[in-house]
């Protein structure tokens, strides 16, 4: 059992993460997969950067067979060429950034046997994303 089925996730709140915290191209098709299954079917488009999972020719036949369709920004050129890092993900992650120094200065943290830095919980980030998407 994962340490994100231990703990109690939001609810509203969709988890998927790896060991090493990074998305890779089998974690990409999972979440093709959970976009095409939730839904309407009618054509779109997604804009990424140029991520190389996103680009991955399995990646993007996945997208393809399922008339989605791909815009992809050219590396070094997201903040210019992608209005929602300014007008939403930016604001996001401030919020979330504002939540962690909120849980950090409640004394959330706590150092661990070994006098390292204690890791958030899962639910707690969940519980930060959620409440930083106003």
């Amino acid at each position: 059992m994962t340490r994100a089925e231990k703990e109690k996730i939001p609810p509203g709140v969709i988890v998927w993460f790896q060991k090493n915290g990074w998305m890779d191209v089998s974690l990409m098709k999972e979440y093709v997969d959970y976009f095409n299954n939730n839904r309407s079917g009618d054509p779109v488009m997604l804009v990424y950067d140029s991520f190389k999972g996103h680009l991955e020719a399995s990646v993007k036949s996945k997208f393809c067979e399922s008339d989605v369709h791909l815009a992809v920004i050219p590396g070094g050129l997201t903040s210019i060429c992608q209005p929602l890092d300014v007008t939403i993900n930016k604001p996001f992650k401030d919020y979330l950034h504002q939540e962690w120094h909120l849980w950090m200065g409640s004394g959330g943290v706590g150092i661990t046997a070994n006098g390292h830095l204690r890791r958030a919980k899962v639910s707690d980030v969940c519980g930060w994303v959620k409440r930083s998407a106003r």
